[in-house]
C-alpha cells in the first residue's frame, strides 16, 4: 500500500474531525520522509500520534522538524544584534538549550522515552528557526510534506500547529495529493522548496540553528534507562540521489561511466571533469553506492572530503546532506566539532550508526586534532579530493591517509602547474585518472554555454617598457650566473625579479582605458565579471583602483568580490550582481575555485597567468548556464611589449621573451580553441603573433 491507495480530503477542519487521527496518523504508516516547519510543537502531539509515530519509525523514516523555541520577549531582545537582528550565538544556544530542558522536564515517562528514542535513533532530527531582520516573535510557518517509498509525495499547510490544543481550537488543514492534479504538484512543490530554503539557511528572513549538542545529549542518554518503545522492522532508508540531480530518473551516462571506471579500478583514481559538468554530484553518487554496498554487507564506513576552501565545503554539506549523508563540518570551532565527530564515532563502535562523512578544508586536514582522529578510525576509510592539486604540495601530501582503503580525486586540471614531482606523488597516491569529461566535452553535452573570445592587446607606456627592459635584462643575467639552479627552485634574488615583471604586466597602466572602451560599448551594462590582479600599485590594490576607475568614468554600480570580504558579504554581492542590482562585480583569486556565479555573461580578464589551472577554471566559471543566458563573452586582456626594443637589448634577452610570450600565446590559443568566433579569433590571434615576431610559433 502506498499514499495513492488512501482516500485523503483536500482539507481537514479541526471542527469537523481530528486531524491527527484522520491524516498525520495515517500518512505517517506509510511515509518514510516527513519534512515540517510549525510555530507550536508540544510532546503530547506525539503522544497522541504514537500509533503513526511507532510505524515510521519501524519503516526506517527520517523526519526533519523546524521548530520555534519558547522565547519571551526580553529573550528576543537579549539575542539580538544591531539594527538587522542579527543573532547572538552564545545567547542562542543558552535560550534554546532552556527550551529544550523545558520540553524534557515536562514530557511524561512514555513520551519522554519515545522521544528520546526518536532522537537517538535518527528518526527525527530538529533545528530551530528565528526571526531576523526586524522580524520579530516567532516563526509561524505551518507546512510540510511526506514521501512514500514509491515517491510519492503529500504536502499541507494551514492554520494547525502540532500541540494537543490545535485539535481543541478552530483550526484549518489543505492538504495536496501531488499526483491528484497539476496545482497539487506545484503546491507540494512550492512547500518542498519552502522548507529546503529554510534548512539550508537561505531564508534572509530566518536564522535557522542545530540545537546545541547538550540539548541533544540529554534525550540520547535518557535511552539508557528505556527500551526502545518500538522495533525497527525494516533497515533505514538506502542513501539515494536526489531527484534534481537525475535527468529521466537517471544519473546522465557519462557520470555513469566515470562511477564504473572508479569501481573498477578498486575504488581508485581520478575524475578529471570541467567545472559545471556535475563533478561532486558525480563523486557523491558513486559514495552512495559504497556506502549502501559496505553497509548491506554489515560494515560501517567514515567518508573524508576535504577541500581548499570553506566555501567548498559548506556546498558539499549541503549536496551530501540531500543525498541523506550523516555529515559533520570538521572546520572553523574545532572545540564545537571535535566533540561532536569524536560522539559520532562512538555511535558507530555503539552500532547506533554505520556510516559519517567529515567534511574539512585543507587546512584543518593537516592540524594534528584532525590526524589524531584520524588514525583513531578502523572501519572502512573513503578519502576524496576536492580540487586535488592543492595537496599536491610536500606538506600536505606527506600527510594523505595510507590507511584509507577507497580514495577519489576530483579536479578539472589534476595535473600541477610546474610540479611534475607533485603531481606523480598525487598520481601515485589516488590511482590513475580513470574518467575525463573537458570543457569541450561540456559544452558539446550542452552543460555549459557556448562562447565568443576576443583577445585584446595591451601596449606598454614608454616608461613601463624601459622599466621592463631592465627588469627583463636582470633575469637574464640571473639565469646566466645560476640563480635557477638550486635544486629548491629559483634564488629569492631571481623570485624577487620575476614578481617585479609579473606585477608591471598585471597594472599596465593602458588596461584600464581600455576597459573603459569596451564597458562603453554595452548599451545595456550588466552581469559583467572583471578579473583583476592581486596587486598593489603605490599603496593601493589594484582591484580597488580599477573599481574607482570605471566608477568615475561610467557611474555604474559595481562591487568587489575578495578574501577580505565576510561570508554574508559575499552572498549579498553575488544576489545582487545575478539580481542585476550590480552592474559589474571584480574579483581575484578567491572565484577560481567553487564560487558559482552562472549569471556572468561578460568576463573582462585583466590578469592571468599560463597556469592551466587558472584559466581553464575562470573560463568555466564563465560558462555556467543560467535562465536567459545563451552566450558568454570572454575579452582576454594581452600585453604586447615592443619585441623591437627587447630584440635590440641582445638576443639572450629576445629569446627568453620570446619563450615568455609563448606560453602566454598557448594559453590564447586555448581559448580561441572552442570559441564560436574561432575563425576571427584566430586572424586576431594572427595578427597578435605578427606584432610580436611570433609568426613561427
Amino acid at each position: 500500500m502506498n499514499f495513492k491507495d488512501m482516500q485523503l480530503p483536500l482539507s481537514i477542519k479541526t471542527t469537523h474531525a481530528n486531524p491527527v487521527d484522520e491524516f498525520f496518523v495515517p500518512v505517517l504508516k506509510l511515509a518514510i520522509t516527513y519534512d515540517i516547519a510549525v510555530g507550536y510543537f508540544s510532546s503530547n502531539w506525539i503522544r497522541d500520534a504514537a500509533e503513526g509515530i511507532a510505524h515510521f519509525a519501524a519503516n526506517g523514516g527520517q523526519a526533519r522538524w523546524i521548530i520555534s523555541p519558547e522565547l519571551t520577549k526580553d529573550d528576543y531582545e537579549a539575542i539580538k544584534l544591531g539594527d538587522h537582528g542579527e543573532i547572538k550565538p552564545h545567547i542562542l544556544d543558552d535560550l534554546i538549550d532552556r527550551s529544550f530542558e523545558k520540553l524534557f522536564n515536562n514530557l511524561k515517562e512514555n513520551t519522554r522515552d519515545t522521544l528520546s528514542w526518536l532522537i537517538r535513533d535518527g528518526v527525527m532530527e530538529f533545528k530551530v528557526g528565528i526571526p531576523i531582520n526586524k522580524l520579530s516573535g516567532i516563526m509561524h510557518a505551518k507546512m510540510g510534506c511526506f514521501r512514500d517509498k514509491e515517491g510519492n509525495i503529500i504536502g499541507f499547510s494551514g492554520s494547525y500547529n502540532l500541540t494537543a490544543a490545535a485539535i481543541t481550537n478552530w483550526e484549518k488543514i489543505d492538504i495536496y495529493s501531488a499526483w491528484r492534479s497539476e496545482e497539487s504538484s506545484l503546491r507540494t512543490q512550492e512547500i518542498i522548496d519552502e522548507f529546503e530554503v529554510m534548512w539550508k539557511r537561505e531564508d534572509p528572513n530566518l536564522s535557522v540553528y542545530k540545537p546545541p549538542e547538550v540539548s541533544i545529549e540529554r534525550f540520547i542518554r535518557h535511552t539508557s534507562k528505556a527500551p526502545r518503545p518500538y522495533i525497527i522492522i525494516q533497515e533505514r532508508p538506502k542513501l539515494r540521489v536526489p531527484e534534481k540531480f537525475l535527468s529521466r530518473g537517471k544519473l546522465r551516462p557519462y557520470q555513469d561511466e566515470a562511477i564504473n571506471n572508479w569501481f573498477k579500478a578498486n575504488g581508485r583514481g581520478i575524475f578529471a571533469m570541467a567545472t559545471g559538468s556535475g563533478k561532486t554530484v558525480t563523486a557523491l553518487s558513486a559514495m552512495t553506492q559504497l556506502t549502501n554496498y559496505v553497509i548491506n554487507n554489515d560494515g560501517k564506513v567514515v567518508i573524508i572530503v576535504s577541500v581548499p576552501f570553506v566555501h567548498l565545503a559548506d556546498q558539499w554539506e549541503s549536496e551530501a546532506e540531500a543525498f541523506g549523508f550523516n555529515t559533520f563540518k570538521c572546520y572553523l570551532n574545532s572545540q564545537k566539532w571535535l566533540a561532536n565527530v569524536q560522539n559520532a564515532l562512538s555511535n558507530m563502535l555503539l552500532d547506533i550508526t554505520s556510516h559519517v562523512m567529515l567534511i574539512t578544508v585543507n587546512a584543518t586536514f593537516l592540524n594534528e586534532p584532525f590526524q589524531k582522529i584520524l588514525s583513531g578510525i578502523s572501519s572502512t576509510i573513503v578519502f576524496v579530493a576536492d580540487e586535488m592539486h592543492n595537496l599536491g604540495a610536500p606538506n600536505l601530501r606527506r600527510l594523505l591517509p595510507s590507511k584509507a582503503q577507497f580514495r577519489l580525486g576530483l579536479s578539472a586540471t589534476p595535473n600541477r602547474y610546474k610540479d611534475e614531482q607533485g603531481s606523480q606523488a598525487l598520481e601515485d597516491y589516488f590511482g590513475a585518472t580513470v574518467f575525463k569529461f573537458g570543457l569541450e566535452d561540456a559544452i558539446k553535452h550542452g552543460f555549459l554555454c557556448e562562447y565568443f573570445y576576443y583577445p585584446i592587446t595591451v601596449e606598454l607606456t614608454e616608461f613601463e617598457m624601459e622599466e621592463y627592459i631592465q627588469l627583463s635584462k636582470a633575469i637574464s643575467q640571473a639565469f646566466a650566473v645560476g640563480d635557477n639552479s638550486d635544486k629548491d627552485g629559483p634564488s629569492d634574488k631571481l623570485k624577487n625579479l620575476l614578481i617585479k615583471r609579473a606585477r608591471l604586466i598585471s597594472c599596465a597602466e593602458n588596461k584600464l582605458p581600455k576597459l573603459l572602451e569596451l564597458l562603453r560599448k554595452e548599451e545595456d551594462l550588466k552581469y559583467c565579471l572583471i578579473y583583476c590582479g592581486n596587486t598593489i600599485k603605490d599603496g593601493v590594490r589594484y582591484v580597488d583602483n580599477t573599481l574607482k576607475y570605471i566608477g568615475n568614468n561610467l557611474k555604474i554600480r559595481a562591487g568587489k568580490f575578495t578574501s577580505t570580504e565576510s561570508k554574508t558579504e559575499r552572498q549579498n554581492l553575488l544576489k545582487r550582481f545575478a539580481d542585476g542590482d550590480l552592474q559589474a562585480l571584480a574579483a581575484i583569486r578567491c572565484l577560481d575555485e567553487g564560487v558559482d556565479i552562472p549569471r556572468t555573461e561578460k568576463a573582462y580578464i585583466l590578469a592571468s597567468t599560463s597556469n592551466p589551472k587558472e584559466f581553464v577554471q575562470r573560463r568555466g566559471r564563465v560558462l555556467r548556464k543560467s535562465p536567459g543566458k545563451k552566450y558568454a563573452y570572454i575579452y582576454d586582456f594581452i600585453v604586447a611589449p615592443n619585441i623591437e626594443n627587447i630584440n635590440a637589448s641582445g638576443s639572450a634577452i629576445f629569446n627568453s621573451e620570446r619563450n615568455l610570450l609563448k606560453r602566454e600565446l598557448e594559453r590564447v590559443n586555448e581559448f580561441v580553441s572552442l570559441a564560436i568566433n574561432q575563425g576571427e579569433a584566430y586572424k586576431q590571434l594572427g595578427k597578435i603573433k605578427e606584432k610580436l615576431h611570433l609568426l613561427d610559433l
